[in-house]
């Protein structure tokens, strides 16, 4: 893949994921996990100061060196020392937000919709921020337990009013009014406009084929138009939208029973959709529904539930390409760990990831046909788990004009080998870590013992321990080492793989 032109590659926005626990599981804050793109492998830690639960609606800002500014949970907005940001309170007010949002229970934030918020940087402007959010209400009539969908709402933050802790100078304002027919808004997502500078954000809603259309430029956000094309959803559903890495397809993955996956072409001048065509999904969908396209735009990726499936939509029938790349498991966490929501990752590899658990899929090869995609189940092992299906979902950041399109994502944030993270979905945390206590998390279940060596960055062992596993997990302490990056090696059956470590006091 070639390399990033400069000024595309420092748009590193998705760069930093947090996640946070399933509420029922524990009274504590500060069960939180984050995978930092910033390093090189990515670095996965557990942020002992997080303050917030993500329920459903969850989206993690960085700015265009990839470092934290601000997240959401569909309740408040905090900063990147985990605080209120100010003014942050009240987002989405209203009765699903005074259910859902009290602080003082640990209530579990926004929990639906799944991909109901969104941040795009103002062109032009390297502070401000148009934080996109979607507003429930309980409908009178369905009675859905979550409520209804009702509204598409903006927050603009300025990540340097404040001392540089942030600064909420407009909430809640109202794009998408659907408070009296009640109708539920779909998936949020956007794509830049053909100038490589102004945005396309695109909303659709669940039930029927409208889809809405706003520009955000540097003066602000309009309403564009609205456009009614493609297969008709017939009921409420889950899914997933997302844009093709340049622009020029998008795809809408739902859990309805009359569904499957959607796929336009788009202008991204005029923000038109063409050309639609329609995929069903086997049966064993229900609940859980997500996609993603590889780097190059050849391959998409739908999952249903149980399955993984790749089309080819380089292929003259798209259709006849589905391809199943493989089944789920069996493994529980304990909560199953069935295929939902994807997001390809600034390092190339597409990410799924499943409802209620610790562990995330990753498709390590994403723009290779069949199985030689190397999809990898359980890949990463997270200090804490998510809630539902709670991560957010991103556009391409570093899409440029119809022009200089740029590449999507990094294949040299990993190192050469095959691994994004050690395999068996080894991780470690705190890392980085003063040295005392860190707990190590394998897919070694089954072993009773761990050969462990620490190299320094000369290559020279300065550590070296035979652990005791106890279900795939050890705890132990280093020592008064240096400050600095190591490398751990870990060896048990017949298995070696490498970790960084930094320590750091």
């Amino acid at each position: 893949m070639a390399g990033f032109t400069s000024n595309l590659s420092a748009q590193k926005h998705d760069y930093t994921w947090l996640f946070s626990e399933q509420y029922i599981l524990s009274n504590d804050w500060g069960e939180a996990s984050m995978l930092d793109f910033n390093s090189s492998p990515p670095v996965i830690s557990a942020p002992d100061s997080v303050q917030m639960i993500f329920g459903g609606t969850n989206f993690t800002m960085s700015n265009a060196e990839g470092e934290l500014i601000f997240y959401t949970n569909g309740c408040e907005v905090h900063n990147a020392r985990h605080q209120l940001m100010e003014n942050g309170d009240g987002i989405n007010p209203g009765d699903v937000h005074n259910n859902q949002c009290d602080e003082s229970q640990h209530s579990p934030g926004y929990t639906v919709p799944f991909q109901g918020a969104l941040a795009i940087p103002v062109p032009g402007d390297t502070n401000l921020y148009y934080l996109f959010h979607i507003r429930s209400a309980y409908d009178p009539i369905q009675g859905a337990p979550y409520g209804a969908l009702i509204q598409l709402l903006y927050t603009v933050v300025d990540d340097a009013q404040n001392g540089g802790n942030g600064s909420i100078l407009e909430k809640n304002t109202v794009l998408i009014d659907n408070s009296e027919s009640f109708n539920s808004l779909g998936e949020i997502t956007a794509v830049k406009h053909a100038n490589g500078e102004d945005w396309w954000v695109v909303c659709p809603e669940k039930v029927g084929n409208k889809y809405y259309f706003f520009l955000l430029t540097s003066d602000g956000v309009t309403f564009s138009h609205e456009q009614e094309i493609g297969h008709a959803q017939t009921g409420y559903s889950w899914g997933q939208t997302v844009f093709s890495p340049d622009g020029s397809q998008f795809a809408y993955r739902s859990n309805n029973e009359n569904d499957g996956v959607r796929l336009f072409d788009f202008d991204r001048s005029i923000g038109q959709f063409s050309n639609p065509r329609f995929f069903p999904m086997p049966e064993d969908y229900r609940w859980q529904a997500g996609t993603a396209f590889s780097p190059s735009g050849q391959y998409l990726y739908a999952g249903s539930n149980l399955e993984l499936y790749q089309f080819d939509l380089w292929s003259s029938d798209i259709e006849a390409s589905r391809t199943l790349i493989d089944t789920y498991d069996g493994y529980a966490d304990p909560i199953p760990t069935h295929f939902s929501n994807m997001q390809l990752g600034p390092d190339c590899r597409i990410y799924v990831f499943c409802s209620s658990c610790t562990t995330i899929h990753v498709i390590h090869n994403p723009d290779e046909g069949g199985t030689d995609c190397n999809f990898e189940q359980n890949a990463i092992q997270l200090p804490f788990g998510m809630r539902q299906v709670s991560n957010s979902i991103y556009p391409n950041y570093r899409l440029g004009s119809i022009d200089n399109p740029g590449e999507p994502c990094d294949p040299g944030i990993v190192n050469s080998s095959n691994t994004l993270l050690p395999a068996k979905g080894i991780s470690l945390f705190p890392n980085p870590s003063s040295g005392e206590a860190i707990h190590l998390q394998t897919g070694w279940r089954e072993a009773s013992s761990i050969e462990a060596i620490l190299f320094n960055a000369l290559g020279q062992p300065v550590w070296q321990r035979t652990l005791e596993l106890f279900g795939g997990n050890a705890t132990f302490q280093l020592g008064n080492l240096p400050e600095g990056w190591y490398q751990l090696s870990l060896r048990a059956e017949g298995e070696q793989n490498v970790i960084p470590l930094m320590i750091q006091r």
